[in-house]
């Protein structure tokens, strides 16, 4: 029995003894792969800082792009506006303008068709008075 043990304590110290030495050497093995997969961590963060400042820097540019788009909008709009108003008030004036030489024309035209029949009657009371007078005398 104790032959039974023997072989079974001398096995299991060689199990015990191979496991510390496996692990001896892969203990260095294991930091390289840690150190390793820490720099491509490491990698990856400046990656993705880099990421995220392109995209910061391409969101800037683009409301940088839009405010700018929106100034040249502003201005086309108000430059549209200005030569609308322009037209408008040229169009008004025109049109105020014809009006008031078509009434100005209606009213001298009547002017002179009154002055004419105050000349008329004028006459006519003048020619009525010499009578009068003729007949009075």
């Amino acid at each position: 029995m104790t032959d039974f043990i023997s072989d079974y304590i001398g096995k299991a110290l060689i199990l015990i003894l191979t496991a510390l030495l496996g692990w001896f050497f892969k203990r260095s093995s294991t930091k390289a792969e840690i150190n390793k997969k820490n720099a491509e961590i490491e990698q990856m963060r400046a990656e993705v800082s880099k990421v995220k400042a392109d995209s910061s820097k391409k969101i800037m540019d683009q409301y940088q792009e839009a405010l700018d788009d929106l100034k040249l909008r502003y201005e086309d709009r108000f430059n549209y506006m200005k030569v609308e108003y322009e037209r408008r008030h040229d169009d008004l004036k025109a049109d105020y303008e014809r009006k008031f030489e078509a009434l100005k024309n209606e009213k001298d035209e009547e002017i002179k068709s009154l002055r004419k029949q105050v000349k008329r009657l004028s006459d006519n009371l003048n020619y009525w008075k010499k009578k009068y007078n003729e007949l009075d005398k």
